[in-house]
């Protein structure tokens, strides 16, 4: 997956010289992974790009054939389904073949349906989290300024606290996502029923 700031663009937010080692670089780019997955987690949507699994417990059963999809997270540019696996009943693998899905919803709210005329398989196994979804998140999309600021916001953050508290003269002070980072993803941000 790509995060949509670059290590470049952390270092300039961080106020650090161009000369900084390997492991502190490696630490940036882990703290900009995890602003990122703060981000993502806080809108329900994708910010980054590249491949990626969701995985299920079963496939829904409905009269209401609205009721039947699965949800998956993504960008704005859209998806496109690499697999879809689930495990039967006698625990064998099982790749469903791609004419009997399709995507349907705004491309940064999709859902994976049975194709028309079509039902979910009903051979499956009693395991959890054994139905997989991959697919690839659309890669051409522009992350807007705001989103990418939030996320340079908690970067900052995490970056100055990498503890859970910090210690003043006031006591212990525990460390929370800037109120600043969440009052710019609130517009992004989508709310599941």
């Amino acid at each position: 997956m790509a995060d949509p700031v670059t290590l470049a663009e952390a270092r300039i937010h961080l106020r650090l010289p161009t000369s900084i080692d390997t492991d502190e670089q490696d630490e940036i780019t882990r703290i900009i992974s995890a602003a990122t997955e703060y981000a993502e987690n806080y809108t329900n949507r994708l910010w980054t790009t590249g491949n990626r699994t969701e995985y299920f417990d079963a496939f829904p059963i409905s009269t209401d054939r609205t009721r039947l999809g699965l949800y998956l997270p993504s960008a704005k540019g859209g998806i496109t389904i690499s697999s879809v696996t689930y495990y039967d009943d006698n625990y064998q693998q099982q790749t469903l073949a791609s004419n009997l899905y399709r995507v349907v919803g705004a491309t940064d709210r999709a859902y994976l349906f049975p194709a028309m005329g079509e039902v979910w398989p009903t051979d499956l196994s009693n395991e959890p989290k054994h139905i997989a979804v991959t697919y690839a998140i659309d890669g051409t999309v522009s992350v807007p300024q705001s989103v990418k600021q939030a996320i340079l916001l908690l970067v900052g953050a995490l970056y100055e606290y990498r503890e859970d508290g910090v210690i003043d003269n006031a006591g212990l002070a525990l460390v929370k996502a800037p109120k600043a980072a969440e009052d710019l993803l609130n517009p992004y941000r989508i709310r599941l029923a």
